[in-house]
Formats: C-alpha cells, sequence, structure tokens
C-alpha cells in the first residue's frame, strides 16, 4: 500500500502542476447524457465511480514528447481524477502493466488532495491489467484531446476497490509541453554529483478545498524529475523535508520510480503579490519500496515565478 500513496503524490503532483490550474474559456458541460454523447466543441471529464456521476468543472491536460497527462478538477471537492499514458498518439492503453519496471500507464482518484481524504490507483502488482485508456483524437490545430476510460481502483488505505466506468474526457484543452511560467525562472541540482539538467521549469500554485500550495517541477525529457511543494503562505526561513507531509521534495526517476525527499531547504525570498520565490535545499532521496538506491540531491537552487 505504502507505494500506491507514493504513486499517486507522483502523478498527481506532477500531472496538477503541469497544468494551469486557472479554468479554460471554452465551455464545461456539466450534465452528462446516458448515451455518454456531448455536442460538439463543448469540454467534458466525466466518470461513474460506483453509484455515483464525477464530473470535472476544471479539466486541463499536456502532451509532451512521451507522455499524455489529462486530469479532471472537481474544484467544489477537491476531488480529482489523473489519467497518465506513456505515449503521444491515439490508440488503446492498459493500465497498471508494466514490462520494464519503468514505465506504466496509470489512473488516479483522490477524494481530497490536501491530504484529509483518500487515494485509489489503477495498479495491483504491475502485472495485472487494471483497466484502459482510449486515446481517440489528438486534435494539433485546436489542440483538444478526446477519448475513453475505465478502471478499477485500489485504495493506498486499505479500502474497498472503486469501479470507474463510462470514463469520458472530450475536447480537454492540452499544452503542448511543459513550459516555464518565466523566462526568467532558474533551477539548478546535483544527483549524486552530477548536474541535473532539466529541459523544463514548471511552477504553480493550486488551491483544492482549504488546502493552498507552491508545486515547482524539473522535469527531463525521461519522466526524471525533482518536484518541490510548499505551502502557499511559507515565509523566508529554514526548514526541512520529513516526508508525506507538506512541504515535500521528491526526486522520480519515472512514473513508477519515486523517491520520497528528507533535508532541509531554506526560503530565501517569496513575493506573494508577484508571486515568486527563491531558495535552496538539499535532501537525501529514498526508495518507496524497501530495496533501492538512495541518491543525494545536493546544491539545488530555485528562483522561479509560478501561476
Amino acid at each position: 500500500m505504502k507505494l500506491l500513496k507514493y504513486l499517486i503524490l507522483s502523478i498527481v503532483l506532477s500531472g496538477v502542476t503541469a497544468c494551469n490550474i486557472e479554468k479554460f474559456e471554452e465551455e464545461v458541460i456539466t450534465n452528462i447524457p446516458d448515451d455518454n454523447t456531448v455536442d460538439a466543441g463543448l469540454a467534458v471529464f466525466s466518470a461513474n465511480i460506483g453509484n455515483t456521476t464525477f464530473i470535472a468543472d476544471n479539466p486541463v491536460a499536456t502532451v509532451i514528447d512521451n507522455a499524455i497527462n489529462i486530469t479532471g478538477i472537481k474544484t467544489s471537492t477537491g476531488e480529482l481524477i489523473t489519467l497518465t499514458v506513456v505515449g503521444n498518439t491515439v490508440g488503446t492503453y492498459v493500465l497498471g502493466v508494466t514490462e520494464n519496471q519503468v514505465e506504466v500507464n496509470s489512473a488516479s482518484y483522490v477524494t481530497n488532495l490536501d491530504g484529509s481524504g483518500n487515494t485509489w490507483i489503477a495498479a495491483t502488482d504491475f502485472v495485472t491489467p487494471q483497466g484502459e485508456i482510449e486515446i481517440v483524437e489528438i486534435d494539433l490545430e485546436n489542440e483538444t484531446i478526446s477519448g475513453t476510460f475505465a478502471f478499477t481502483g485500489h485504495s493506498a488505505n486499505g479500502l474497498e476497490p472503486l469501479e470507474f466506468t463510462r470514463g469520458l474526457f472530450t475536447n480537454i484543452s492540452f499544452a503542448s509541453g511543459l513550459v516555464t511560467s518565466d523566462d526568467t525562472n532558474t533551477f539548478s541540482a546535483m544527483v549524486d554529483g552530477n548536474n541535473f539538467v532539466q529541459e523544463s521549469i514548471n511552477a504553480a500554485q493550486t488551491t483544492l478545498s482549504t488546502t493552498s500550495t507552491i508545486n515547482i517541477v524539473a522535469t527531463k525529457t525521461s519522466l526524471e524529475t525533482i518536484s518541490l511543494t510548499f505551502d502557499a503562505s511559507i515565509v523566508p526561513g529554514d526548514y526541512t523535508f520529513e516526508g508525506l507531509s507538506v512541504p515535500i521534495a521528491q526526486y522520480n526517476l519515472s512514473l513508477t520510480e519515486s523517491n520520497l525527499g528528507e533535508g532541509t531547504f531554506t526560503i530565501t525570498s517569496h513575493d506573494t503579490e508577484n508571486r515568486r520565490i527563491a531558495g535552496t535545499f538539499s535532501f537525501t532521496a529514498s526508495p518507496v519500496l524497501d530495496t533501492g538506491a538512495s541518491f543525494e540531491i545536493t546544491e539545488g537552487r530555485f528562483d522561479v515565478s509560478y501561476l
């Protein structure tokens, strides 16, 4: 169960931070017909969760070199469903199975992103399929993505599995990469003494339910990331990373290789009016499983504007 918790944390933080949480301008449907048909041009992200219907009021997506991430957020409750596939083309992607222990297509459901709720993910042993996502259309001209999904979600907290059926995402606007929120953003770190050379820096403030956090993600093409999460009201000073409670540090080699950090960081400045934060950090990133290597993240620095 510990693996499920960390996978959800990794996927959700990366997925939500990769997208601008501000609502898109297109019209979002709020009532899904029984036959799953919607009018052309309307954006929709919905699913049946057991006997209830989930309808997102803020669906967002990204399509990068080798990954598609689609998130349906219900801002009134803090619920969200996150879909991630390793690939960038139309087709059917099986969930919860990996052959190389690195890449896995995933789906997760979180009842409250502030950590007070419960979580489910479409994975058990990474051998048994738990559902599928079908990417039906990627409209490059209009930058929208459409498809369907269904999966069995397994709880990270020992609760009964949930069935997610009639999953639908239609005309969801996507960003074509992890774009920096400001050209002046800087981020640097050493991983076991080697330079971590990121290809993108993304920072965003997310507010779901009563919790607001700043998430910074530095990403390499291989989906290798260093991510930092702070309370949005944090002030200059010295702090510690201690695990799953905010503040959080992670070093992830891939979607399934997550390492949680313990260490220290300093916020050197935080301009809440202009939404810019700077600081330094170092931490030991330990594997979420009992086996595997740990990594020393040192000489970390960031100075970023966040959306």
